[in-house]
């Protein structure tokens, strides 16, 4: 048999609301398969390959990967090796960040006035290979009711979206009204976590309709089969039909926020749990510390951030003094305010999780040695006062 066969193998992506083929042919059946499974194997299962059949190889697929593979309008991409293929899939990836006008100000601005209720949405997907399910939620507040007769209901997701991916495979989600005193489920559920954390390892639950996670102590929740999805503007927003729901008579009143700057949902509860030292010491880690740098300076530029993120920092420690080991350092806090501002300003990103994901050396606690020695970083007078670095100069 002729290891070059001519074959044609369609692999089609689900990413944002789109689906890209990739027409491979004329290719020796190995760099077929390589193509295929390489591509599988980076990007955690979201290519769906329902067709790929030569004398050599054959995929299988399962019966809700089909259905929502001919739901979407396909795109073609001729492609005829797996670097033209990911390349091709990269550029599609790419989204500028839209212009911001007067309007668009004065309507962020509008909006902050708005209560909006703060809802936890979850899904879950089963794992044959890992033999059990995976759960993930996301926090958000744009629920809204959409039809009383049937019972729908809608809420919208960042573009792009991990759970948004998700929800395209599952179908299937949960809605949970947060009382007011479930901030710290709106937290655990904002927070950025990679794909194999759980999320709901200090959150309690029990499971329900296709092993959806369902939070215990409730405002309310619903659970939902997905009616419909369309991408409008920077969000995906998704509707659900309400096919079963439990309202709590006991549960206090509904968690709601005022967002005064437009921030995303898990940026604002971050930020005022942060400002009123709300927020849990265990969740106060470094990520924790980046993030609300980031926020600052993404908001305010680095020289108005920098008051609101050293006060920040000393009115928090001020209220878990009985928690804090090391205590405020000046020099420390101003370094990573110089950082933090240089990699915004090199650095296209939407949302903290983009931010990360292309700046991850932030994550690296020894990344401030590469500029101070031991002896300059942990003196008094860099304690107490802003000292520079004495082996490389700071980038911003």
């Amino acid at each position: 048999m002729s290891s070059y066969t001519a074959i044609s193998v369609v692999v089609r992506h689900v990413i944002l609301d789109k689906t890209y083929s990739c027409v491979v042919s004329q290719r020796p059946a190995w760099l077929i398969k390589e193509a295929c499974t390489a591509t599988l194997r980076g990007h955690n299962q979201r290519f769906l390959v329902p067709f790929a059949r030569t004398q050599l190889y054959q995929y299988s697929f399962f019966p809700d990967a089909i259905r929502l593979w001919n739901s979407l309008p396909p795109t073609t991409v001729a492609c005829n090796s797996i670097d033209t293929f990911k390349s091709s899939e990269n550029n599609s990836k790419k989204i500028d960040k839209p212009y911001e006008s007067a309007v668009d100000r004065l309507y962020k601005k509008l909006m902050g006035k708005v209560p909006q209720s703060v809802v936890v949405v979850t899904t879950a997907e089963y794992d044959i290979l890992k033999n059990r399910w995976m759960n993930k939620g996301l926090t958000c507040t744009s629920f809204t009711n959409v039809s009383y007769h049937p019972p729908i209901v809608s809420f919208c997701v960042n573009h792009p979206s991990k759970m948004h991916d998700l929800l395209l495979r599952t179908q299937h989600f949960a809605i949970h009204v947060l009382g007011k005193d479930q901030v710290a489920y709106s937290l655990e559920f904002a927070k950025h976590v990679n794909d194999d954390i759980d999320q709901f390892a200090r959150v309690p639950h029990t499971q329900g309709h296709e092993g959806i996670p369902i939070i215990a102590g409730c405002s309310a929740v619903m659970q939902c089969r997905v009616h419909s999805v369309h991408t409008v503007g920077d969000h995906h927003v998704w509707y659900g039909s309400v096919f079963d729901a439990v309202v709590s008579d006991n549960a206090p009143d509904t968690l709601l926020y005022y967002f005064k700057s437009f921030r995303s949902v898990g940026d604002e509860i971050f930020i005022k749990a942060f400002e009123d030292a709300t927020l849990p010491y265990e969740d106060w880690t470094h990520e924790a510390h980046l993030r609300m740098a980031w926020t600052y300076i993404t908001e305010y530029g680095k020289e108005k951030a920098t008051p609101f993120i050293r006060e920040g920092i000393q009115h928090f420690n001020e209220q878990n003094k009985d928690k804090v080991k090391f205590g405020y350092h000046e020099t420390i806090t101003g370094f990573y305010i110089s950082i933090v501002a240089d990699s915004v300003n090199r650095t296209s990103a939407l949302t903290f999780d983009e931010f990360i994901t292309k700046n991850s050396f932030l994550f690296d606690k020894n990344v401030i040695s590469k500029y101070y020695t031991k002896d300059r970083l942990y003196s008094d007078d860099a304690r107490h006062s802003f000292v520079t670095p004495d082996i490389c100069p700071l980038p911003c």
